[in-house]
């Protein structure tokens, strides 16, 4: 298995989201946003991933999706296969509760070294939310479906 599942308060979960390019307060005793999320570390403790799935009622877009808020990867595996397992052990985990509207993520183009902001993503098969604009024009938004069945 490449990913363990771990509690919010795994040290080399909170080490991994320390130095990802969103933390803006390092140090938290736990990982992610508030609410029902699934934190998996691979058992070099070389990457991190948090999947999130907020009441749509609750969060600015309304959108019921499964949503990656931290991937994180300093290890020698290829980023797209961690984002593919992460996601299929997130289906697994989670299968009694699927959302309508597949997967989200963000990417901050301006924060990160890459000349291609979220190729992983698009290497796993998530594509880019044109119906999308970010209002302050900051942010991509990246979506994906479910795999059927």
């Amino acid at each position: 298995m490449t990913w363990e599942v771990v509690k919010v308060s795994d040290l080399r979960a909170r080490a991994l989201r320390d130095r990802h390019y969103t933390t803006k307060r390092p140090g938290g005793a736990t990982v992610g946003p508030p609410g029902r999320r699934l934190v998996l570390v691979t058992p070099d403790g070389l990457a991190a991933w948090i999947t999130h799935h907020p009441d749509p009622r609750l969060v600015l877009d309304r959108v019921d999706a499964w949503r990656c808020t931290l991937f994180r990867n300093e290890g020698p595996r290829l980023s797209s296969e961690l984002v593919r397992e992460a996601m299929a052990l997130t289906a697994q985990v989670w299968a009694d509760h699927p959302p309508t509207a597949g997967w989200l993520t963000y990417v901050w183009p301006a924060k990160l070294r890459s000349t291609n902001p979220g190729y992983c993503f698009l290497a796993a098969g998530w594509h880019r939310d044109p119906s999308w604009r970010d209002p302050t024009g900051r942010l991509i938004r990246l979506r994906a479906e479910l795999p059927a069945g």
